[in-house]
């Protein structure tokens, strides 16, 4: 499968970018989506789905945010992390590696509930 692995390089480079691209998407399909559940709902009118559904978009839109800031502030060190994550990842212990993808995400679930915090119900 190596015709993959260039849509597999440039889906691991601009992951940020999919998450603004989802996170907007989500956005403008949020209307339609609570309409097909309640027809009577306005644009913003479906109480906890609508809580929900712009906490997600706000929690893509933050990981669209942090990754072109440090795109458009560190380009040089972004290239870098970029080629060597990879490496780091692979040098780490079973035991390691399951803290470190415990851990990130757990800080991801906590950019979630901090989202469900910051929108309003």
């Amino acid at each position: 499968m190596n015709f993959l692995r260039p849509l597999r390089r440039w889906l691991s480079s601009w992951q940020g970018l999919l998450a603004g691209i989802l996170a907007l998407c989500a956005y403008l399909a949020l209307p339609a989506l609570l309409r097909a559940y309640d027809p009577t709902a306005g644009v913003f009118d479906a109480g906890y789905l609508q809580w929900l559904g712009l906490s997600t978009v706000l929690s893509f839109w933050a990981v669209f945010v942090a990754w072109l800031s440090w795109q458009i502030a560190f380009t040089s060190i972004d290239k870098a992390a970029d080629r060597r994550l990879t490496e780091w990842f692979e040098a780490l212990s079973p035991r390691e590696k399951w803290y470190a993808t415990q851990v990130t995400f757990a800080l991801m679930l906590g950019l979630f509930l901090l989202a469900l915090k910051l929108v309003p119900l």
